[in-house]
Protein backbone atom coordinates (compact mmCIF):
# COMPACT_ATOMS: atom_id res chain seq x y z
CA UNK A 1 0.00 0.00 0.00
CA UNK A 2 1.29 3.28 -1.06
CA UNK A 3 2.53 5.90 2.02
CA UNK A 4 -0.40 8.04 3.64
CA UNK A 5 0.51 11.36 3.57
CA UNK A 6 -0.42 13.46 6.38
CA UNK A 7 -1.57 17.52 5.38
CA UNK A 8 0.60 18.60 8.64
CA UNK A 9 4.27 17.76 7.93
CA UNK A 10 5.31 19.45 4.81
CA UNK A 11 7.68 22.53 3.44
CA UNK A 12 7.91 24.78 1.02
CA UNK A 13 11.00 26.39 -1.01
CA UNK A 14 12.15 29.01 -3.52
CA UNK A 15 15.97 29.40 -5.00
CA UNK A 16 17.96 31.17 -1.51
CA UNK A 17 14.69 30.98 -0.16
CA UNK A 18 14.79 28.45 3.18
CA UNK A 19 14.44 27.82 6.47
CA UNK A 20 10.77 29.27 7.01
CA UNK A 21 8.28 28.21 9.12
CA UNK A 22 5.43 27.61 6.70
CA UNK A 23 1.63 27.32 7.98
CA UNK A 24 -0.28 26.83 4.98
CA UNK A 25 0.25 26.43 1.26
CA UNK A 26 -2.64 26.20 -1.34
CA UNK A 27 -3.61 26.42 -4.93
CA UNK A 28 -1.36 23.88 -5.97
CA UNK A 29 -3.71 23.07 -8.91
CA UNK A 30 -4.01 22.54 -12.60
CA UNK A 31 -6.62 21.73 -14.82
CA UNK A 32 -7.82 21.13 -18.63
CA UNK A 33 -10.79 23.17 -19.40
CA UNK A 34 -12.85 21.82 -21.93
CA UNK A 35 -13.64 24.13 -25.29
CA UNK A 36 -16.59 25.17 -25.18
CA UNK A 37 -17.77 24.13 -21.64
CA UNK A 38 -18.48 20.98 -23.01
CA UNK A 39 -21.92 22.02 -24.21
CA UNK A 40 -23.77 22.02 -27.39
CA UNK A 41 -21.37 23.50 -30.00
CA UNK A 42 -23.44 24.02 -32.41
CA UNK A 43 -26.91 21.98 -34.53
CA UNK A 44 -26.46 20.50 -37.88
CA UNK A 45 -28.60 19.36 -40.54
CA UNK A 46 -31.95 17.66 -39.12
CA UNK A 47 -31.56 19.26 -35.83
CA UNK A 48 -28.60 17.24 -34.40
CA UNK A 49 -26.15 18.86 -32.01
CA UNK A 50 -23.13 18.44 -32.26
CA UNK A 51 -21.24 17.91 -29.05
CA UNK A 52 -17.22 17.81 -28.00
CA UNK A 53 -15.31 17.53 -25.68
CA UNK A 54 -11.92 19.05 -25.76
CA UNK A 55 -9.36 19.77 -23.93
CA UNK A 56 -7.42 23.49 -24.31
CA UNK A 57 -4.73 25.07 -22.31
CA UNK A 58 -3.53 24.08 -19.05
CA UNK A 59 -4.92 26.63 -16.29
CA UNK A 60 -2.84 27.12 -12.93
CA UNK A 61 -4.27 28.40 -9.99
CA UNK A 62 -1.66 30.59 -7.97
CA UNK A 63 -0.23 29.53 -5.13
CA UNK A 64 -0.41 31.44 -1.56
CA UNK A 65 2.30 30.31 0.64
CA UNK A 66 1.23 31.63 4.32
CA UNK A 67 4.17 31.71 7.00
CA UNK A 68 5.26 33.04 10.68
CA UNK A 69 6.97 36.33 9.94
CA UNK A 70 10.39 36.67 11.09
CA UNK A 71 13.26 39.46 11.45
CA UNK A 72 14.31 38.32 7.82
CA UNK A 73 13.33 40.89 4.63
CA UNK A 74 14.02 37.92 2.37
CA UNK A 75 10.03 37.31 0.63
CA UNK A 76 9.29 41.09 1.08
CA UNK A 77 12.81 42.14 -0.76
CA UNK A 78 11.82 39.14 -3.52
CA UNK A 79 8.08 40.62 -4.21
CA UNK A 80 9.87 44.03 -4.62
CA UNK A 81 12.35 42.83 -6.74
CA UNK A 82 9.60 41.14 -8.58
CA UNK A 83 7.00 43.94 -9.09
CA UNK A 84 9.09 47.23 -9.00
CA UNK A 85 8.52 49.29 -12.24
CA UNK A 86 10.40 52.22 -12.32
CA UNK A 87 10.43 53.83 -15.66
CA UNK A 88 8.98 50.77 -17.74
CA UNK A 89 11.01 48.55 -16.68
CA UNK A 90 10.30 45.65 -14.04
CA UNK A 91 12.79 42.65 -13.33
CA UNK A 92 10.27 40.23 -12.55
CA UNK A 93 11.47 37.61 -15.15
CA UNK A 94 15.23 37.48 -14.00
CA UNK A 95 13.74 37.18 -10.52
CA UNK A 96 11.79 33.94 -11.20
CA UNK A 97 12.45 30.78 -9.07
CA UNK A 98 12.16 27.29 -8.70
CA UNK A 99 9.82 26.19 -6.01
CA UNK A 100 8.69 23.31 -4.35
CA UNK A 101 6.85 21.77 -1.73
CA UNK A 102 7.09 18.51 -0.18
CA UNK A 103 5.31 16.41 2.20
CA UNK A 104 7.05 14.58 4.84
CA UNK A 105 6.60 11.17 6.55
CA UNK A 106 6.65 10.95 10.12
CA UNK A 107 10.49 9.99 10.00
CA UNK A 108 11.17 13.09 8.32
CA UNK A 109 11.32 11.58 4.53
CA UNK A 110 10.40 13.23 1.66
CA UNK A 111 7.29 11.27 0.20
CA UNK A 112 5.76 13.80 -1.99
CA UNK A 113 7.19 16.54 -3.98
CA UNK A 114 5.37 19.47 -6.26
CA UNK A 115 7.50 21.77 -8.34
CA UNK A 116 6.34 25.12 -8.73
CA UNK A 117 8.15 26.29 -12.44
CA UNK A 118 9.22 29.92 -13.16
CA UNK A 119 7.85 31.28 -9.82
CA UNK A 120 7.53 35.36 -8.48
CA UNK A 121 5.28 36.29 -6.07
CA UNK A 122 2.34 38.76 -7.45
CA UNK A 123 1.11 39.80 -4.16
CA UNK A 124 2.42 40.31 -0.59
CA UNK A 125 0.65 40.89 2.50
CA UNK A 126 2.33 41.43 5.70
CA UNK A 127 0.80 41.22 9.20
CA UNK A 128 -2.23 42.23 11.38
CA UNK A 129 -1.05 43.29 14.26
CA UNK A 130 -4.01 43.12 17.54
CA UNK A 131 -2.82 44.07 21.00
CA UNK A 132 -5.00 40.75 22.21
CA UNK A 133 -3.75 38.75 19.80
CA UNK A 134 -1.87 35.74 21.27
CA UNK A 135 -0.87 34.28 17.41
CA UNK A 136 2.17 34.60 15.80
CA UNK A 137 2.60 37.56 12.94
CA UNK A 138 2.27 35.43 9.61
CA UNK A 139 2.91 36.88 6.43
CA UNK A 140 1.93 35.38 2.99
CA UNK A 141 2.77 35.66 -0.54
CA UNK A 142 0.71 35.10 -3.58
CA UNK A 143 2.82 33.54 -6.11
CA UNK A 144 1.72 32.90 -10.02
CA UNK A 145 3.94 30.52 -12.28
CA UNK A 146 4.01 28.64 -15.33
CA UNK A 147 3.29 25.03 -14.09
CA UNK A 148 2.91 22.73 -11.11
CA UNK A 149 4.33 19.17 -11.60
CA UNK A 150 4.16 16.52 -9.17
CA UNK A 151 7.53 14.79 -9.26
CA UNK A 152 7.31 12.32 -6.27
Amino acid sequence: MAELLTACKFYFEADGITEKQILEVAGLSVESPVAGDGGVLGSTKQGKKTRQATPTNEKFSNVTVKLVATTDKDLYTWYKDCNTNDGGTSSWDSNRKAASVSAYDQGGNIQARWEIVNAYPCKYEGPSFSAGDTNMANESLEIVHEGVKRVQ
